[in-house]
């Protein structure tokens, strides 16, 4: 992998915090929520479709948390690096519990 890619640069908290949050953070999370949604639709849900989002859903989470987090002090004021991980953090909270309350309905269901 390039040292230079996007991954490893946010990785490491050398980009801007804006682009990982709102490029990489928001509108990533929105496509994958519609490339999952679309699959979902075209050929329902299934254990492995749940566990392959899951896996997908995992190392995206990790990586944008980790990256927003370390990317947070690359702003000219300290309290949009706070608020962006807040924010990433609740909704790293809100991934683990909708993931979980799917595969309980999975399991039931």
């Amino acid at each position: 992998m390039a040292t230079n890619s996007p991954i490893t640069v946010y990785w490491r908290g050398s980009g801007p915090l804006w682009r990982v949050y709102w490029l990489w953070g928001v509108l990533g999370s929105l496509v994958l929520a519609a490339l999952f949604g679309y699959a979902a639709r075209l050929h329902g849900v299934d254990w492995g479709y749940f566990f392959i989002a899951a896996f997908i859903m995992g190392v995206y989470t990790v990586w944008i948390l980790v990256s927003v987090w370390r990317c947070a002090d690359n702003v000219g004021q300290a309290h949009w690096g706070q608020a962006a991980r807040m924010l990433t953090v609740a909704w790293a909270l809100n991934v683990l519990l909708v993931g979980t309350f799917l595969g309980v309905d999975l399991l039931l269901g």
